[in-house]
């Protein structure tokens, strides 16, 4: 499922999350296994949601404080709608015409995934007890990728797709460089801060690239596509 939003109320309550708080043994039991595979993960904090609604354009939540180990446990195993994910993405539309996507690396909990710049939601978006998605957006883009273009190159309308009790939030931009120059942008900021959590850039530049994304990627970038076959995209 596909829709467009004006804005997002996302509150912070202080009640536990009843998910985590039932599943707590099979949490850290999972949380284990997968860095025994994986000895690079970080379970830092992040929120799980619950009373997820869309109302007059606006995606309503209330976020939970838990953690990377839950998420997941409840990402792998029990995405039963007690609990819902919600996380931010950016669809950087470059001067020739492409999204930009990456393949992750190895150590991360999505090796060989293709999708777009994005991050889980975490304490540091929060602002006057509501998480700032499009901070997250635009802070998880500049982390990645090293790119960091101004506000104001960012598409007022955000656009979410609904998939298996999970939402990707994303706000698409207008990137002022070609992809070649992005990719060397990348380049250069992972050299610099050694940021290693992206394998590969990748150019989505037409519906035939899309296969090759995660499904809720996929539907973001058939959007966009149906946008600039409109008029009303790049």
């Amino acid at each position: 499922m596909l829709v467009r939003l004006d804005s997002t109320q996302l509150t912070v309550t202080e009640a536990p999350l009843a998910f985590a708080e039932r599943h707590a043994d099979a949490i850290a039991a999972h949380w284990n296994r997968r860095v025994a595979a994986q000895p690079r993960l970080w379970n830092g904090p992040q929120f799980l949601f619950t009373d997820v609604r869309v109302h007059g354009g606006v995606l309503h939540g209330t976020a939970h404080r838990t953690d990377y180990a839950a998420f997941l446990f409840w990402r792998d195993h029990r995405r039963d709608g007690s609990a819902v994910h919600i996380t931010g993405a950016s669809l950087g539309v470059t001067t020739d015409g492409a999204i930009i996507a990456a393949r992750m690396a190895d150590h991360t909990a999505n090796a060989g995934q293709i999708y777009f710049p994005a991050g889980s939601l975490d304490p540091g978006d929060v602002a006057g007890g509501r998480i700032d998605i499009t901070g997250n957006i635009r802070r998880e883009l500049a982390e990645e990728t090293g790119l960091e273009p101004p506000l104001a190159d960012f598409d007022p309308a955000m656009v979410a797709a609904s998939i298996d009790h999970a939402w990707y939030v994303a706000r698409r931009c207008r990137l002022a460089l070609s992809f070649a120059e992005c990719e060397a942008r990348v380049r250069a900021h992972q050299a610099a801060t050694g940021d290693d959590e992206l394998a590969e850039l990748i150019a989505i530049r037409s519906r035939d690239d899309t296969d090759r994304l995660r499904p809720y990627a996929r539907a973001l970038a058939l959007w966009h596509f149906d946008d600039v076959e409109r008029g009303e995209g790049r």
